[in-house]
């Protein structure tokens, strides 16, 4: 009995992880779009950049290019405070709009997003079917790493305008501990 307790527990301790990769492995498989939903995603990011910069008057959206277009360079590396610059040349009303045009990319991207692995659908703002969490599920579009970003339209114009590989890097930057 002094044996199997030790034994046991090495088998517990070493057992767990491995279960917990295997089951964020084949929950990343799951999740990963196919690429019709990708093509679909992409169509109305696109769209809804289009529909933004529209919404912009001429001299917003040359300020707001040239931002966007200090970041891709590199001259701008603080997405917070490019954000921040956009919003602070935009009107209100241009504000509003490049909002509204965030809800509609984020409501056709919800309606094509294939249904959870449970059968059920997401309900308004990504919440489960039964409502809010926690009862419901996660409610992703109230989540603040997911919709923070975008909370803002500087936020929302410099997701669209600023190239994936950018972004990415300039994210990676910016987590990373100083001196790192």
């Amino acid at each position: 009995m002094k044996l199997s307790l030790p034994v046991l527990a090495l088998v517990v301790a070493t057992g767990l992880p491995l279960a917990a990769c295997a089951q964020q492995s084949n929950a990343a498989e799951r999740q990963a779009p196919s690429p019709e939903i990708r093509a679909q995603m992409q169509a109305a990011r696109d769209s809804a950049k289009t529909a933004a910069f529209n919404d912009l008057s001429a001299a917003s959206r040359a300020k707001v290019q040239a931002i966007i277009d200090q970041v891709n360079n590199g001259q701008l590396t603080d997405l917070r405070a490019a954000a921040q610059q956009i919003d602070a040349a935009l009107t209100p009303a241009e504000s509003k709009a490049v909002l509204g045009e965030r809800d509609k990319m984020m409501q056709t991207m919800r309606a094509n997003m294939p249904p959870r692995p449970d059968g059920a659908m997401a309900g308004p703002n990504g919440a489960g079917p039964n409502g809010p969490p926690p009862n419901g599920g996660p409610n992703n579009a109230d989540h603040p790493r997911r919709m923070g970003r975008m909370s803002t339209p500087g936020g929302f114009l410099l997701s669209l305008g600023v190239s994936r590989e950018k972004m990415r890097e300039l994210r990676h930057m910016q987590q990373k501990p100083a001196g790192q």
